[in-house]
């Protein structure tokens, strides 16, 4: 009769601790307040600043915008990736990653030389992808099963 209340016991802990997943919503507003702490990121001669976020529910995905500048030849314009945030359970971070570039453009207008496009394209795509946009407290712990991304604020599943 025991082992039949311990099993019941158990099976109704079971059930109340999935239906019950405990998520955390973190703000746009923080998210971006972090990001804006990241930049500006410079590689050799490569300069990204000026970054702003917008959140894609539907795409689970956030896009990132910015500008970017040379410093040889001195050329500048804007930016824009998409990326996907991703859980780094050894720094207890959410960082972007899978970063694709949508836009390119000169400040001018001008048309990008081959060079310049090939510059660009590898100093985005390593100078952005792993860069942390949320630090989890340590309070909250480490054991993170999901990231949602809303129109206005990432929900953290743990």
């Amino acid at each position: 009769m025991h082992k039949i209340k311990f099993l019941y016991a158990i099976a109704f802990l079971l059930t109340f601790n999935s239906a019950f997943a405990l998520s955390l919503s973190i703000p746009k507003s923080l998210i971006d307040l972090a990001v804006v702490k990241k930049f500006p990121k410079e590689k050799l001669t490569v300069v990204l600043d000026q970054p702003s976020t917008k959140f894609s529910k539907e795409r689970q995905k956030i896009e990132l915008c910015g500008i970017w500048t040379i410093k040889v030849p001195q050329r500048s314009g804007d930016f824009c990736i998409d990326t996907q945030p991703v859980w780094n359970k050894s720094k207890g971070d959410i960082e972007i990653s899978k970063v694709n570039i949508l836009k390119l453009v000169t400040a001018d207008g001008k048309e990008l030389s081959s060079t310049v496009i090939h510059v660009l394209n590898s100093s985005l795509l390593t100078m952005l992808d792993g860069t942390s946009v949320y630090h989890v407290p340590d309070m909250v712990g480490k054991n993170l099963e999901s990231i949602e991304v809303q129109d206005n604020s990432f929900k953290l599943i743990f």
